[in-house]
């Protein structure tokens, strides 16, 4: 995945600072994973989330909702140091349907045997792999969703703006943009839904690999 091309500890203590975009951005990704769950309600749920750090987009969350017991969450990250302090976190929180896999995110393998879920995280990916393969990774999204499921995503800006276009993308796969929240944040953070109309899209083969992260 090359991950290891970037320092991504260094990277996470932006988050420390409330001020920093990744900060508000975080504030926004939690808000709307907390209107996701409500609106899959009360049921027993599965939820992934691709290179998911130390955590700290799910955990919360789930740790703040009355039914998170009904979730089982998986999450997948690459760099050790960062799984560890997911899975510590998580122990904390007494989640114990929370797994955290040391994993390339990348990979099919690596999350194939939770397929599909209701809910799919992919945060900090589009902009760490060449934006012709974005396009790519969201036609596969409907084949790891369960009809009615949600993927929430982030994308930051950039010059020429690649927001609109990835969002274009999710709607022309079949997936509903339930919300966007973009400019003027440097970053962009969407919603989407699979209707239970386009489920049958779920049948088709994925790729052994959905994704690899660029040098950077």
């Amino acid at each position: 995945m090359l991950r290891a091309m970037k320092d991504w500890l260094a990277w996470h203590e932006s988050y420390d600072d409330p001020a920093s975009s990744l900060s508000r951005r975080l504030g926004v990704v939690r808000r709307r994973l907390d209107e996701v769950l409500d609106e899959l309600g009360d049921g027993e749920l599965r939820l992934l989330s691709l290179c998911a750090g130390d955590g700290r987009d799910v955990i919360p969350v789930l740790a703040a909702r009355p039914i998170s017991s009904s979730v089982s969450a998986v999450l997948i990250e690459f760099d050790e140091t960062l799984s560890r302090s997911s899975a510590e976190a998580a122990r904390l929180a007494g989640l114990e349907n929370v797994t955290t896999r040391c994993a390339d995110a990348g990979d099919l393998a690596s999350f194939d045997d939770t397929l599909p879920v209701g809910v799919l995280l992919l945060c900090g990916i589009f902009g760490n792999v060449e934006h012709n393969k974005v396009k790519d990774i969201i036609e596969a999204v409907p084949r790891l969703l369960a009809p009615g499921g949600f993927v929430i995503w982030t994308r930051g800006a950039s010059a020429p703006d690649r927001r609109p276009e990835v969002r274009s993308w999710f709607i022309g796969s079949g997936l509903n943009e339930v919300s966007f929240d973009g400019a003027p944040e440097a970053f962009g953070v969407g919603v989407n839904r699979l209707e239970s109309s386009s489920a049958g899209v779920a049948c088709e083969e994925l790729p052994a690999r959905l994704f690899t992260f660029v040098a950077g």
